[in-house]
């Protein structure tokens, strides 16, 4: 295996799933020195690896502004810092590449919805940076103390954020099985905060939607394995984002309605609904 610290960008770019028509740009982020207000974010991610801390601050100063495009520069530069630091955690080599690759797919994302090279997702991805979201599976967890109160979570208590990578369906079993599989992640690579509550907040929770679609369907079936609790809150936007990826409100007539869901999503709005966000718990899996 090559040492984490001499790693080539062509295989850093392999780890973050970088797909063949943004390549070329993520090389050109790293060609020559690193930049000052990529420095300042590389120090940043370097001081939260293994932190509880979800805040983002601004990094940036009016001598030295960070833009979106440093905070890439710094991410590709900091592959070997945060493989290393999985190393050390002895996270299994799939599921450093699993996690990583968040980063191409929202590079690819962003390419989708906005026809251009970037990633206005970045804040999201400095998770990825620091060592707190793993993807184990169908889908992605989030180690974190809850900020608002959960039910049967004590104040200080770990629990897991569970988050839905686009790549795919939500099948019982892939679901089952990664639900599982992130008890015994956890447990063994993290033993020192251990979890039991895995909470979602998503607008696939929100109560309307169970109401609207087949009971039997994956959708419903995911979010059934919650239990509710808290009140949605008003998301318009969310259900659109992840539907058809437009966070514009017009022309919604324009969007297809091939599947039930986007029909769904669609006429609620059309008959001046809005979407929310739902919250739910479930304990793990032993």
């Amino acid at each position: 295996m090559i040492p984490h610290t001499a790693l080539r960008t062509d295989l850093a770019l392999d780890y973050l799933g970088v797909a063949d028509e943004d390549r070329q740009q993520c090389q050109a982020l790293i060609e020559g020195p690193v930049s000052p207000a990529a420095q300042l974010v590389q120090e940043y991610l370097s001081a939260r690896l293994g932190s509880s801390d979800a805040s983002v601050p601004e990094l940036g100063t009016p001598e030295v502004p960070v833009t979106e495009r440093d905070w890439l520069e710094a991410m590709v530069r900091f592959v070997p810092a945060i493989l290393t630091w999985h190393a050390e955690k002895d996270i299994p080599d799939a599921v450093s590449r699993d996690t990583l690759a968040d980063f191409g797919r929202n590079l690819a994302i962003n390419r989708r919805v906005h026809g251009r090279f970037g990633m206005d997702t970045y804040k999201w991805l400095t998770n990825v940076f620091s060592g707190r979201i793993f993807q184990l599976g169908r889908l992605q967890y989030l180690i974190h103390q809850p900020t608002a109160a959960v039910p049967g979570v004590s104040d200080g208590e770990w629990i897991l954020g569970v988050h839905i990578p686009e790549d795919g369906g939500l099948s019982q079993q892939s679901v089952s099985e990664s639900l599982t599989a992130a008890s015994k992640f956890f447990a063994t690579h993290f033993p020192a905060q251990p979890v039991r509550i895995a909470n979602c907040e998503s607008w696939l929770l929100d109560p309307y939607l169970a109401a609207h679609i087949d009971e039997w369907s994956n959708i419903s079936r995911f979010a059934a394995l919650f239990t509710p609790y808290g009140t949605p809150r008003d998301e318009p936007t969310d259900a659109v984002y992840f539907t058809f990826r437009t966070r514009s409100m017009e022309n919604l007539d324009q969007l297809p309605r091939t599947t039930a869901l986007q029909k769904v999503v669609l006429d609620r709005i059309a008959a001046g609904g809005a979407w929310q966000l739902g919250f739910g718990y479930l304990v793990l899996p032993h």
